[in-house]
């Protein structure tokens, strides 16, 4: 790997980070039962792998966010023996700055409640940041430019969340109760909640936004990868999705779905047994009919391998 240096560019072989895919990934546990967590660049052009050393003091069960040219690594826990539980939940927040990777990670103002696996995004230039193992609130918000954490007000009835996903042109973030299936809104704009529909459908962890169109990933009883869900968010409406061309990979449940621009996505995950991480990559558009075409670019999963065993992998 490339050494630290304060040129981006150059650490990426020239390319920009926000040309890669920013990954949070979490070690094998190692000698002494304990895993790490590490912050990686995937270029899936070349299938190379560029590691970041994440700050010394970082603690595991932390989740990271891209906004602007900084990343931020947020909550997670801490081992405590004192405590009854053997941890305690953290509320710490560490930055990078990507156009100055020389000055490596600086600890930034913390968040108001100690939070575990919190859900984070990113929005017009603040974090908002939800739930949280362990946590006393339901979520806050932090002002980038005024260097603020506030409450986040909480929806009209209490929720079990899951991934949030930022719907950006609407000036909102859409949540998925997975109690019963309610699908709500925040509008951070003018801070409120709607409801959008009562029943939605099925919502895996991972889940993103293309041309107005809502896509999660379904998944049967037994675990085995079944379609894409599409919901046009105009209209309000389930799209049927079909595959012109499919794979013979089963994609594992803990995948995540990830948008890479004109019309593309990709649906990641760790292959334990072989220790790498592998996708596949397939396009989407709609039909005349007013559903939705997939199709896979290639059979099989490109694997990227790894320097180091790896257990997980969130994309970000």
């Amino acid at each position: 790997m490339s050494g630290d240096t304060s040129d981006s560019s150059s650490y990426f072989d020239g390319r920009e980070p926000d040309e890669l895919i920013r990954a949070l990934v979490e070690n094998s546990p190692g000698t002494d039962g304990k895993t790490a967590l590490g912050l990686h660049f995937i270029d899936l052009k070349s299938n190379k792998v560029f590691i970041r050393a994440m700050p010394p003091d970082a603690p595991s069960g932390s989740t990271a966010v891209a906004c602007g040219n900084h990343i931020y690594v947020i909550g997670g826990i801490r081992e405590n023996d004192a405590s009854l539980r053997g941890y305690d939940e953290v509320n710490d927040v560490f930055q990078l700055d990507l156009k100055d990777l020389e000055r490596g990670w600086r600890k930034t103002t913390s968040m108001l409640f100690p939070r575990a696996f919190p859900l984070v995004l990113a929005a017009e230039g603040k974090i908002y940041v939800f739930e949280g193992m362990g946590s006393e609130s339901f979520g806050e918000v932090y002002d980038i430019s005024g260097d603020i954490w506030e409450p986040l007000l909480p929806p009209p009835e209490a929720i079990d969340l899951s991934v949030p996903v930022p719907d950006s042109s609407r000036s909102r973030i859409l949540v998925h109760c997975n109690a019963n299936d309610t699908l709500y809104a925040y509008y951070y704009d003018r801070k409120s909640w709607v409801c959008l529909e009562q029943k939605f459908c099925y919502w895996s962890d991972s889940a993103t936004i293309v041309d107005d169109v809502l896509y999660t990933v379904i998944y049967n009883y037994s675990g085995k990868f079944r379609s894409l869900e599409a919901y046009n968010l105009l209209d309000k409406k389930h799209l049927p999705v079909k595959w012109s061309s499919e794979f013979s990979v089963n994609p594992p449940p803990n995948g995540t779905l990830y948008r890479l621009g004109n019309g593309k996505l990709i649906l990641g995950w760790v292959n334990l047994f072989h220790e790498r991480f592998e996708y596949i990559r397939f396009n989407i558009w709609c039909n005349e009919q007013g559903g939705i075409h997939a199709a896979a670019e290639h059979q099989f999963a490109i694997t990227v391998s790894y320097p180091e065993d790896i257990s997980s992998i969130w994309l970000f």
